[in-house]
């Protein structure tokens, strides 16, 4: 539960923070307009400053979120260079409309208009050095027109961007070395697993053929004793060439959980142990990281029904709706046991454990999965839900 509150704590505050950081940018384009850029050059009356101001602040941000949010991913950042040039010389073009426009109509209202003094009217002063001439395409036909445009309107959202662009530029390189670490560190956990794996093999194949000797002996003489030779034999196997592949089926992982559940339902009376497992929705079509589950599964007895000297349970869960797996593990604890349940690595030969277990779900189901756990004082439990169909 811990774990579940903090996903979406973080989720929140990230949220929060996005909606404070677009506040926090219309304020200062606000105030860069009014007391910066246009208040203090219009020597105007307050409607045409207010009106200009405002049709500034608008320039401004539709300038950036254009580029920010769309022709920055979609072009810039993908190396698109023709399809970025022509969406930012129709951005010139549509701001220069409205910068034409609105001087060009906003102009009978100036105090300049109505006296004949043009000398200190900013506005004026546009309209006859280059407006009058330019003409609706004068940001393409007339330099002088186009430069003014462009620091007129582009100047602040360029500033703006530029500073985007540097963050996202760190940004993406912190992210990729992120992934290189996470890379390396998942080659590194692969190869110690595989080595510990090889460790334990020995000669598989004469592992399996002394199984199956033992096997054929027992047949006839103990069937419960060859069953579970047999099932011993399928999580050896599982074990040895199931993590071969990136992704097995699920219900194969879910049959490997089933083998190692009987065997430990050999090892506990029945009368004082309860074992179960339910599945629903699992089809040949899902697929998953193998022995991804199966240190959720040790951990119900190595902390639970291993510590107990009284009755005791085990249930499994295992549901798969839209495409999503819910996995549930939920056991008994012992009375008055002081062990905390504690998230490190298996001791055993082959262990994955769980630290290792959420290293793996971090690279291999990134935001995608969601672990949780809650404890009370007679039970714990472990809910794992994963979007299979992402990855």
């Amino acid at each position: 539960m811990e774990n579940k509150i903090s996903l979406h704590t973080i989720f929140d505050n990230k949220k929060s923070g996005i909606v404070i950081f677009h506040l926090l940018l219309c304020a200062l384009t606000w105030i860069i307009s009014k007391y910066f850029s246009i208040g203090p050059f219009t020597r105007d009356n307050l409607f045409i400053t207010n009106i200009l101001c405002v049709i500034f602040f608008f320039q401004t941000l539709f300038i950036y979120y254009c580029f920010s949010l769309f022709i920055f991913p979609r072009y810039l950042y993908k190396k698109k260079v023709i399809p970025f040039a022509l969406s930012f010389l129709v951005i010139f073009l549509l701001i220069y409309w409205s910068n034409y426009y609105s001087v060009r109509h906003l102009l009978p209202y100036s105090n300049g208009y109505a006296s004949g003094d043009y000398q200190d009217v900013w506005i004026q002063k546009v309209y006859s050095l280059f407006l009058i001439q330019a003409g609706w395409f004068g940001c393409f036909t007339m330099p002088k027109v186009a430069s003014w445009n462009f620091w007129y309107s582009f100047e602040v959202p360029t500033i703006y961007l530029s500073i985007k662009y540097f963050r996202d530029m760190i940004e993406f390189q912190k992210n990729n070395m992120t992934l290189k670490n996470n890379n390396l560190a998942l080659e590194r956990d692969n190869l110690a697993l595989e080595l510990s794996f090889l460790k334990s093999q020995i000669n598989p194949h004469f592992l399996f053929n002394t199984l199956n000797s033992i096997y054929n002996r027992t047949l006839d003489v103990d069937d419960q004793a060859s069953d579970l030779v047999l099932k011993l034999s399928g999580l050896m196997r599982y074990s040895l060439y199931g993590v071969n592949e990136d992704r097995v089926p699920l219900i194969e992982e879910i049959e490997y959980i089933e083998n190692y559940l009987d065997l430990e339902k050999y090892r506990h009376s029945s009368d004082l142990v309860k074992i179960s497992i339910d599945t629903e929705g699992i089809t040949e079509n899902h697929k998953i990281a193998p022995l991804l589950l199966i240190s959720l599964v040790e951990n119900a007895f190595k902390h639970g029904v291993n510590l107990s000297i009284k009755s005791s349970y085990v249930h499994i869960s295992v549901v798969v709706e839209n495409d999503t797996l819910y996995f549930t593990v939920q056991n008994s604890l012992p009375e008055n046991s002081k062990t905390p349940i504690v998230i490190t690595p298996s001791k055993k030969s082959g262990g994955i454990g769980l630290s290792n277990t959420r290293k793996r779900l971090s690279m291999l189901y990134p935001d995608v999965h969601e672990l949780s756990f809650q404890k009370t004082e007679k039970e714990y439990e472990v809910t794992l839900q994963i979007f299979l169909d992402a990855h």
